[in-house]
């Protein structure tokens, strides 16, 4: 597996001894401590994969408001809809195993359920329309009632068909296959049936099948208030909470309502692995890959196409494939360039977008340092 190739790559490091730092190390801090300089944003962790595999990271600013408590490359913070990367590349394998089908009826997989019936289009969804975004079922995350019940409750643990009973009944936001109208509701769909064929929790599934063997070790679910090592993040009011979003170690509700459509909080380091991996490697079957970045035409903050649970579009480096992410607090934007083989990722620490600034721009940055550097002769 790619997964595998790419972690020999890595320099063995003699026990005991703390690592030099990469040469690139100091360049990608630079930039990210000008971007920050130049947006204000309280702080930001991001990462770099050069073409051999090899990890560069970098962190700036501060997780709380005094500037106490400065970021590390080892901050974890959440990743928003990034994370539904992770759940397409599952259905995926799912798919190549003959477990789920991409263009079958999705009622074939949840049809039984008793509240499958009052789900918008219920009987023309496919599995491909939900990854996609084009299935017409509306989103359940910017319902004024939806809010009022995580907020209302901050530690109930929300479960999936919770979430999803908040749009049943409601009319569709198009005819199934028609357009493109991006929804967290897809997901937790999609996330429902991982667990009807597998038997087991998503959580389980992620872990068996993605974090355990690519070695994310830093990658871990967002199913508790107590997120182990979440950094605090500034909260705008954009997504329904404003100020401090982790008090006394603790989210300021129980993230778990994010299940599938997002649910993740990791590392730069290991985002930026993960999407190398992902993009660049064998993790999702060789037979559905061309199928994964094909694309339909989607919305603006996209910039181009919108693949089976990735952004495809195209920037200074020509094609690009990757995610953005925003939970109360964080921003989060990773990209793959498969023209310079390189992976970069931004994590921010804060929701608040004209404060971050153009994510996409900097992630381009990073891959455009990059591609510098390794043109320069060795040493240098």
């Amino acid at each position: 597996m790619r997964a595998a190739l790419l972690l020999a790559l890595l320099p063995a490091l003699p026990a005991q001894q703390a690592p030099a730092p990469h040469p690139f190390q100091a360049r990608l801090g630079e930039l990210l401590a000008a971007q920050r300089e130049r947006h204000g944003f309280p702080g930001a962790c991001a990462a770099v994969v050069l073409p051999d595999g090899t990890l560069v990271t970098a962190a700036a600013g501060a997780a709380d408001r005094e500037g106490k408590q400065p970021l590390s490359e080892a901050s974890r913070l959440m990743s928003g809809s990034i994370g539904k990367t992770y759940c397409a590349a599952i259905a995926l394998q799912l798919v190549a195993e003959g477990k789920l089908s991409l263009d079958g009826k999705f009622a074939d997989v949840l049809g039984k359920e008793e509240w499958y019936p009052r789900l918008p289009n219920a009987a023309a969804i496919t599995l491909r329309q939900l990854l996609n975004h084009t299935s017409g079922v509306p989103e359940h995350v910017w319902k004024q009632p939806f809010q009022d019940a995580i907020t209302g409750e901050p530690d109930r643990v929300w479960t999936p068909r919770e979430c999803v009973a908040f749009i049943l009944g409601d009319p569709p936001a198009a005819a199934a296959g028609e357009k493109w109208r991006y929804a967290d509701t897809n997901y937790v769909l999609v996330g429902l049936a991982i667990e009807q064929v597998t038997g087991k929790p998503f959580y389980e599934v992620l872990q068996e099948r993605l974090l355990a063997p690519l070695q994310l070790r830093d990658t871990v679910p967002n199913d508790r208030r107590d997120v182990p090592g979440l950094v605090n993040g500034h909260a705008s009011g954009v997504a329904f909470h404003s100020g401090d979003t982790v008090v006394d170690g603790r989210y300021f509700v129980n993230p778990i309502f994010e299940y599938c459509g997002g649910g993740i909080s990791s590392t730069a380091g290991d985002l930026a692995r993960w999407t190398a991996l992902l993009f660049g490697g064998e993790v999702i079957p060789k037979d559905l890959r061309d199928d994964f970045v094909a694309g339909v035409p989607a919305g603006r903050e996209v910039g181009g196409k919108y693949g089976l649970g990735c952004f495809v579009t195209r920037g200074v480096h020509g094609p690009a494939f990757g995610h953005s992410g925003i939970m109360p607090g964080y921003l989060g934007y990773t990209l793959w360039f498969p023209d310079l083989r390189i992976a970069a990722a931004l994590l921010c620490n804060t929701d608040d977008g004209k404060r971050a600034g153009p994510m996409q721009r900097h992630v381009e940055a990073y891959a455009a340092a990059a591609k510098e550097w390794l043109a320069l002769p060795a040493g240098k």
